[in-house]
């Protein structure tokens, strides 16, 4: 076996705003009024260039009546793609899986800011050369929104993102156990290019995990229809092992307004399994009979009732919720390493329980990748909160 993680997808560099008011006047009054439309909606992400045309004011306006004209708190490197594979990375140190992102910076001065994040975590990072500037998102934080859940809104500028289309990968990316297409809605051409991928990645014998974001562009093209995934013609679903997406992007992928709905729809298409998270509600799971999982018929699992009991006790360890899902799917990651290292059947439970307290120890720094302090901080921050869930939690679930 290759205990090789190549992953490909959304690199960017995320400025957090971590104090914003989404009740504020100036706030409200970018709101979205139809789907699609270019205005901002609590939970999903714009691109800058929708923004503007909606508000009919440049970016740079609209930017100083959402800050005040502040400068960012922090800027920290983020997107679906890397920043899963960066926990990942961190925590399978100690092991001999080889943990890789693959994908284009630019070559601005934000690409070598963003190339000098890159540095500071153990992942092995391929660039593809490309002229022009870096991928952006400007992160707009409330931590007082959903009755003190907290919650973000994301303004995103492609940059050369929106010139990749995954044709770069060479054989060296596609030598892997596991592939990670994270986030592909945040590199359009690459996202149009699913399914070329993911067969590729099916034809060189690894697992392919997708991993979802909102998909502001085909959701601007058709508000009302299903969004594609890969080729129109040809979706991506029966190459793919395992689909990890929140409601928001369920739903509309399946072109349903429910949770059940989106999960029929999901058990049909062709996907061995998949995981819908539900923000701070329980996550959908369910493993067919023709994937690599164990069959799994579907189930609910809790977030993490001790890191929920902890920041309620002590509100002041909370940082925010930017990368809670990136980590969770970094952790479905690492759960999928060890067991085929181990050389079991495949759970997804067990995969989906990595993943919970992966997002739930994310909510306790401010955006989605944290420099270790030492070499294993990581894991003996995660080892508590996986031993309460296993021995707690998932007991009275499966009870």
């Amino acid at each position: 076996m290759i205990k090789r993680i190549s992953g490909a997808g959304c690199c960017l560099l995320d400025y957090l705003y971590t104090d914003s008011d989404f009740s504020a006047p100036a706030f409200r009054s970018y709101l979205s009024k139809e789907p699609g439309d270019g205005g901002l909606v609590p939970g999903q992400l714009v691109f800058s260039s929708g923004l503007t045309a909606f508000s009919g004011r440049s970016e740079g306006a609209c930017l100083k009546d959402l800050t005040g004209g502040r400068a960012p708190d922090t800027a920290n490197m983020g997107g679906p793609g890397v920043v899963p594979m960066v926990h990942a990375s961190q925590v399978l140190r100690e092991t001999e899986w080889e943990v890789a992102f693959t994908g284009p910076l630019g070559n601005d001065g934000v690409a070598r800011e963003l190339s000098d994040h890159l540095s500071r975590y153990p992942v092995d990072f391929s660039e593809i050369p490309m002229e022009g500037s870096a991928p952006t998102t400007i992160v707009l934080s409330d931590p007082r929104y959903h009755q003190g859940a907290g919650e973000r809104t994301f303004i995103n500028r492609l940059g050369v993102a929106d010139r990749f289309d995954g044709s770069g990968l060479d054989e060296e990316f596609f030598r892997a156990s596991i592939f990670l297409w994270g986030g592909t809605g945040l590199v359009p051409p690459m996202h149009a290019n699913l399914t070329s991928l993911v067969k590729k990645g099916r034809a060189a014998g690894g697992l392919n995990v997708v991993g979802t974001v909102y998909d502001f562009l085909n959701e601007s093209r058709d508000p009302h229809g299903p969004w594609p995934l890969g080729d129109p013609d040809e979706p991506a679903y029966p190459w793919i092992d395992l689909l990890i997406m929140d409601l928001e992007e369920a739903k509309r992928l399946s072109g349903t307004r429910s949770l059940k709905g989106a999960s029929d729809f999901m058990k049909q298409s062709g996907c061995g399994s998949f995981i819908i998270t539900c923000g701070a509600g329980p996550l959908c799971l369910y493993a067919g009979d023709k994937g690599p999982f164990r069959k799994q018929e579907e189930v609910y699992l809790p977030v993490s009732p001790l890191v929920d009991e902890d920041l309620k006790a002590h509100p002041e360890k909370r940082g925010d919720t930017t990368g809670c899902g990136d980590n969770f799917v970094g952790g479905v990651i690492v759960s999928l390493a060890r067991q085929l290292e181990a050389g079991t059947s495949l759970d997804l439970v067990h995969a989906a329980v990595e993943g919970i307290c992966s997002g739930g120890l994310a909510l306790y720094s401010r955006g989605g990748c944290r420099v270790e302090a030492y070499r294993g901080e990581r894991e003996a921050l995660l080892a508590p909160i996986r031993e309460d869930y296993l021995f707690r939690t998932l007991q009275e679930v499966l009870a």
